[in-house]
């Protein structure tokens, strides 16, 4: 039985909603990519522009903090 490993991140799913803590499968890297473990993130000032809607091309849902 495999096992899947799971992450935390919280997860914008539109402007000017509350961010939401969610359970979500860890991604997979193909061949040219590496997957990192983070301990620990913050959030840039542009993350908290897309929340408060100042910036209107984001794709949603975002992942802004894992």
């Amino acid at each position: 039985m495999e096992v899947k490993q799971m992450m935390r991140a919280m997860v914008l799913k539109a402007a000017k909603e509350k961010l939401r803590l969610e359970l979500l499968p860890i991604p997979q890297p193909d061949d040219k990519q590496l997957l990192l473990k983070i301990q620990a993130s913050g959030v840039c000032r542009t993350d908290l522009h897309i929340v408060d809607e100042e910036l209107t091309q984001a794709n949603f849902p975002l992942i802004l903090v894992p």
